[in-house]
């Protein structure tokens, strides 16, 4: 006995035996309401399990008979009924009974919408079926119909097949609409809301697989040819047209039985699909983002219809989800390697003048994701710009930098900027030379950046045009709004920053605004910029021609990735990131430079020297981009009047 309490094992023993006794005292004072209690709650718990057991048995006999959707009400009654003795006796006059009450009576509310949700998945399908009639079958009635012609247009067959369909989708909707109101358990619910929302969740699992299965572009990574990359600019715009007819076919079987099922149709379908595109769009930035927004973030998710998320693709693994597709798919065939952009015919041209990417294009990736995905596009482009604008000024920081010297010693030797300097040519040269290595990184910079600028230059004149034919009176309000807030900016009014916010989404709709004029970064000075600019002028001017038919800078080597509408549009947007004074320094660098070449050729040309023929090419081209970037930063002519003779610049335009 008295080694008992050294003992390990007997120790061990007497714990268990302290612990059972124990819990036997707590079993004996449990009184018999709680017993009774237990047993409520125990067989409510196996009764919610049982009832699942139903579903599909319900389900089989709703596809089969959609009449039979009528007769769910009363099981639903009875089953609200049947919840209520359950619930009440665990509830009543305890503290934790109204959680005990939500709890059963969202379980049975969730078990409800699983059950009904035949429904709205029968009703979503016949819908679909009804919208590849709209789409392929059924031909589109003009205003006037000659009497010789009516028969075909009447297509009896497929207006009949369209009208069985509509019935179907009546006769299951009428079992739902007839339903009132039910309470379960503390809460009530209403089966019209419930086919509304699952008619919009299977809505937005249809469309956001269609966006995801038609844009999807096969770019081989071994298409290096014109023709290949026309092939694939060719299956892209096929998508594109693909895509628009199954939505505008689905919207229009949407709208036709939005009156048999009481729902607003159209109205759905524009905030679904807007949905859809903002949180695709919002998720493809946060590839440039250090700060994700997750799904649990994001005010464009919902538990009621979730917007679906699809894996990468092989070919675009780089892309988050179909809108970065289509940003790189517009990117790779307006590249400057394989097209030439014209202002004045508003695209991308091939060399034999075919269109790569014009005006009836930017027209078809409007109906295929419509304004709402215009405008994303046009999002995901500023973040492409703005990338690209903080890779540029990073090279600035750590390689230009190094070179402050040189560039502040040329910057000394061409000043003052009027005149023409002592051995400016071996100034030229010898600044071309020590240059060299920094002007690859900036091409490249001007291509991405241009390309873009030019890409929302088209979206915003795709946008004014829709807006003007479509909601005239609503552009004009826009415009006229936005006018206001200009004034009382200048007055110093106080301004509402929310509708601020508001009107700048309503002026990106309608497309207003010059992109070009876009401040995308605030950032510190960069001493000799307008320098470097004048040596890039001056390397890459070789390289480009003008060309009449386009009225655009070509590149003079077929194959090498250089154009002049992106480059201008490159420069303009850099500068236009800095103060004014870094764009009058550099077209008073240029100038400066264009006034010696003239000087060169004339000397040259007097004397007949060899090179006259190539400089006086190089110097119209050199007079062609800066009208050029005065024309697309909207500067007046008197800023380049200013450091190039009027005179001069049509003396030079005949050469």
């Amino acid at each position: 006995f008295d080694v008992v309490d050294r003992d390990v094992q007997a120790r061990a023993f007497v714990g268990e035996a302290r612990g059972m006794l124990l819990q036997m005292a707590r079993a004996v004072g449990i009184s018999s309401g709680v017993l009774d209690d237990m047993a409520w709650i125990s067989d409510m718990s196996y009764g919610v399990e049982c009832i699942r057991s139903y579903v599909d048995i319900i389900h089989a006999r709703i596809s089969k008979d959609p009449a039979n959707v009528s007769l769910l009400q009363g099981f639903f009654l009875k089953l609200s009924t049947s919840s209520d003795g359950p619930i009440e006796r665990p509830t009543s006059g305890t503290p934790g009974g109204a959680g005990v009450s939500d709890y059963y009576s969202s379980k049975l509310i969730s078990f409800v919408r699983t059950v009904l949700s035949i429904v709205p998945v029968s009703v979503f399908a016949i819908i679909v079926q009804m919208s590849d009639i709209f789409e392929r079958r059924l031909q589109p009635l003009p205003l006037r119909v000659p009497v010789e012609k009516l028969s075909s247009f009447a297509q009896l067959g497929e207006r009949y097949k369209l009208s069985m369909m509509a019935h179907e989708v009546s006769i299951f909707a009428n079992g739902i609409l007839n339903m009132e109101t039910t309470r379960i358990g503390g809460k009530e619910i209403s089966p019209r809301e419930f086919l509304e929302e699952g008619i919009r969740r299977e809505m937005v699992s249809h469309v956001a697989e269609l966006f995801n299965n038609l844009l999807q572009f096969d770019f081989a990574a071994d298409a290096e040819t014109v023709s290949s990359m026309n092939k694939h600019q060719a299956a892209a715009m096929r998508s594109l047209n693909s895509l628009g007819g199954r939505l505008e076919g689905l919207q229009r079987a949407l709208v036709s039985v939005e009156d048999y099922i009481s729902i607003p149709g159209l109205t759905m379908w524009h905030e679904e699909t807007a949905r859809i595109l903002n949180y695709n769009v919002e998720q493809e930035v946060n590839k440039y983002l250090l700060k994700k927004v997750l799904d649990v973030d994001s005010r464009y998710q919902s538990n009621l219809a979730p917007i679906p998320r699809f894996p990468r693709t092989e070919n675009e693994a780089t892309c988050i989800n179909f809108t970065g597709r289509v940003v790189s798919m517009l990117v790779k065939i307006t590249d400057a390697q394989y097209a030439t952009f014209s202002l004045e015919r508003s695209g991308w041209y091939s060399a034999d003048g075919s269109v790569v990417f014009g005006r009836n294009n930017i027209a078809l990736l409007r109906k295929a994701i419509g304004v709402i995905g215009l405008t994303g596009i046009d999002r995901l482009l500023c973040y492409r710009i703005l990338h690209e604008l903080h890779r540029l000024v990073k090279f600035f920081r750590t390689n230009v930098t190094k070179q402050g010297m040189l560039l502040e010693q040329l910057r000394d030797e061409l000043s003052p900027q009027w005149k023409t300097p002592a051995n400016s040519v071996a100034i030229y040269h010898s600044g071309s030379k020590k240059t060299e290595m920094l002007m690859l990184p900036m091409l490249t910079c001007f291509r991405r950046v241009g390309q873009s600028q030019l890409l929302r230059r088209m979206i915003k004149y795709e946008l004014q045009r829709c807006a003007s034919k479509e909601a005239k009176l609503f552009q004009q309000k826009i415009e006229i709004r936005n006018a206001e807030i200009l004034i009382s900016e200048l007055i110093k009014d106080e301004l509402d920053v929310s509708e601020v916010k508001e009107l700048s989404l309503l002026t990106n709709a309608i497309g207003l605004g010059d992109p070009i004029n876009t401040i995308f970064m605030t950032t510190d000075p960069m001493e000799g910029l307008p320098v470097l600019l004048l040596f890039f002028v001056i390397n890459y001017v070789p390289k480009l021609s003008y060309d009449p038919v386009s009225g655009s800078l070509a590149k003079v080597k077929s194959g090498y990735p250089i154009d002049g509408w992106p480059i201008v549009a490159g420069i303009s947007t850099l500068l236009r990131q800095f103060h004014p004074s870094y764009t009058k320094a550099f077209l008073g660098y240029v100038g400066q430079f264009i006034r010696l070449s003239v000087q060169t050729y004339v000397s040259r040309k007097q004397e007949k020297k060899e090179g006259s023929s190539r400089l006086a090419a190089d110097l119209k081209t050199a007079i062609v981009m800066m009208e050029q970037l005065c024309d697309l930063s909207n500067l007046p002519d008197s800023d380049l009047y200013e450091h190039v003779p009027q005179y001069l610049i049509e003396m030079c335009s005949e050469i």
